[in-house]
């Protein structure tokens, strides 16, 4: 069993789900490591941003009804 910490960005709603790389509304040219391995808490400002921070994304209908 491992103990591996998902990104914050993997829950944000502004994350690109659908690229091959890791990028988002506020970087489209790559989320930066520090925000990327959570040592950015990115509620709070980060340079570059275009004033985007996380925001939760929503559990899909199907997902919500099999943990209810």
């Amino acid at each position: 069993m491992t103990n591996e910490i998902q990104s914050q960005c993997t829950a944000c709603a502004h994350l690109n789900r659908t690229a091959d790389n890791k990028t988002c509304e506020a970087f489209s040219e790559g989320i930066p490591e520090e925000i990327w391995t959570n040592q950015h808490d990115h509620h709070k400002p980060y340079p570059g941003d275009q004033s985007v921070r996380f925001e939760l994304a929503p559990i899909p209908e199907a997902k919500r009804e099999a943990v209810a």
